[in-house]
């Protein structure tokens, strides 16, 4: 018990350093912190539905529906964690001790996820996801929502907040490339004959190869690093902003504000809305292991994920300065719009000739307009939690009533649902062309080949076709549908850069007449005492 108790409260010996000034070198903290909670949660959209689909083998659409429903599950549990860390009252603060004490059961639950079950019963199996994706939930939503919620308590200045929570969203989206080195890593690991787990082969490759052994060690060793990169928020940070007893609300006063809070209600509705601009990623997995791998991701995802990630890294550094030369509300809806072009280019350009998609003058075209589409989507998703900083700042304007941590729960509330819609969507779809079938059925051919020291050849664009098809919908038409969606709550935004500029003035001044009025009483009361 006093090793677990150590390795859960382990810290930096600075984690109990007075808050003072803010200073810059607490912004590269939870930028760090930030880029380690974020690859583990990468690892669970890289790697976790393929897991199970293919290498356990549950039907895609029971995957589908478990996923989703533990996505309601988040709902709930992301509003409520919010009012628990708005009641949370320590010396460290109420956003930091969950940094402290949370990332290594992140890192247990995120890990016990990929243990290899393959050999269990189907009840088993179906289980045990269950059990362990709705424990994983609320593990990562206590240590989640304090980590966004930090900046508004750690810096004063709206300014320099608003710029750190744009450069955060930079960083996070940083550990996305666990999506696109994922593969190749769980590859490397897989080949390597260790003696533990049997071998189940790969389609046109000659040698051992496990896919159990692979998963696991892979998230083993990334697990590993994104928990020590998360645990650095912690020590390194200081809350300094404190809200004031009129400020705080209750559960039902906390709905009620977000029911007043159109900025938000819009914002939150846009992202749900274009939740199937994720389905390049989530079905892109299926897409590069099997129509362009032919069963084995190797570097198919780095060719293709990097375009798009190099592509939204970039805009998301560029939207300050797009932001100087166009409104929040233009700069969202017309890259919404412009960013489900080029998915439709290619959709039109190559559903005719799927078999023939590996051909060098597609594969240019298709990385020339994956990095478009990374470069349009990145100003949507850059933008997006500065629009909720600013809906923070309207409603204490409107009633006077502050609560940081419900509304970016509504951040991280809407990246949960909107990748449980997109997996529903996307394994619902698969489930309908018989995906599970076809792939149990081709994963056995390809063990018994293995078994008797031959290679199985396969062409899975040419030999199932419908299938393929189904994915490159999934991956071009479906997520081009969701851009132009989620331009459409936009078109009613109506917060402009001036009127957050009066805002924010009349609540400062709201800020410090109660500061003066809580000084003047504690006067009163001392005098009195006296």
């Amino acid at each position: 018990m006093n090793v677990i108790k150590k390795a859960l409260t382990w810290s930096f010996p600075v984690a109990d350093r007075p808050a003072g000034e803010y200073q810059s070198k607490e912004g590269r903290a939870f930028l760090v912190g930030l880029l380690g909670q974020n690859i583990i949660y990468n690892i669970i959209g890289a790697a976790l539905s393929l897991f199970y689909t293919d290498v356990v083998m549950i039907d895609i659409a029971v995957v589908g529906i478990i996923f989703t429903l533990c996505r309601v599950w988040d709902a709930l549990n992301d509003p409520v964690m919010g009012y628990l860390m708005e009641r949370t009252n320590t010396r460290w603060g109420k956003c930091r001790p969950y940094l402290k004490y949370m990332p290594l059961p992140v890192a247990i639950v995120t890990l016990a996820l990929f243990m290899p079950i393959s050999g269990w019963s189907m009840a088993g199996r179906v289980a045990f996801l269950c059990i362990m994706y709705f424990l994983w939930s609320p593990v990562y939503t206590m240590c989640d929502i304090p980590l966004w919620s930090l900046p508004s308590r750690m810096i004063p200045d709206e300014t320099r907040r608003t710029k750190l929570i744009s450069l955060a969203r930079v960083v996070g989206s940083c550990g996305a490339i666990v999506t696109a080195i994922y593969a190749p890593i769980k590859n490397f690991f897989g080949k390597l004959d260790l003696g533990i787990f049997p071998d189940t082969g790969l389609a046109n490759y000659e040698g051992y190869f496990s896919q159990e052994q692979g998963y696991l060690l892979t998230t083993a060793i990334l697990v590993f690093i994104g928990m020590i990169l998360f645990k650095v928020a912690f020590p390194f940070t200081r809350e300094r902003v404190t809200v004031s007893d009129s400020q705080q609300t209750t559960v039902k006063g906390s709905i009620h504000l977000i029911k007043q809070n159109k900025p938000f209600l819009r914002v939150v509705t846009s992202s749900i809305l274009g939740c199937t601009k994720t389905l390049l990623l989530t079905a892109g997995m299926y897409f590069c292991k099997w129509v362009m791998g032919n069963g084995y991701e190797g570097l198919w995802i780095i060719y293709l994920g990097a375009p798009y990630l190099v592509g939204n890294l970039s805009a998301m550094a560029l939207t300050p300065l797009f932001g100087q030369k166009l409104t929040k509300k233009r700069l969202y809806v017309w890259s919404s719009y412009l960013s489900a072009i080029p998915m439709l280019i290619l959709f039109f350009v190559g559903f005719r000739n799927l078999e023939h998609i590996h051909e060098a003058g597609y594969i240019t075209l298709m990385i020339a307009m994956l990095l478009v589409f990374g470069f349009m989507t990145g100003f949507t998703t850059a933008l997006q939690p500065v629009m909720i900083a600013d809906s923070v700042d309207y409603i204490e304007w409107k009633t006077g009533k502050r609560n940081d941590g419900i509304f970016f729960s509504g951040l991280t509330f809407q990246a949960k649902l909107v990748s449980g819609i997109a997996i529903l969507i996307s394994n619902l779809l698969l489930g309908f062309v018989s995906y599970t079938a076809v792939i149990d059925v081709l994963n056995q051919k390809i063990q018994e080949a293995s078994a008797i020291g031959q290679t199985y050849t396969l062409n899975f664009a040419a030999e199932y076709p419908e299938i393929t098809l189904m994915m490159f919908i999934l991956i071009t038409v479906v997520p081009a549908i969701g851009c132009i969606l989620q331009a459409i709550p936009l078109h009613g935004y109506e917060m402009s850069d001036q009127k957050l500029k009066e805002i924010r003035a009349e609540n400062e001044a709201r800020r410090q007449a109660d500061k003066a009025q809580e000084e003047a009483q504690s006067e009163t009361a001392g005098d009195e005492v006296q």
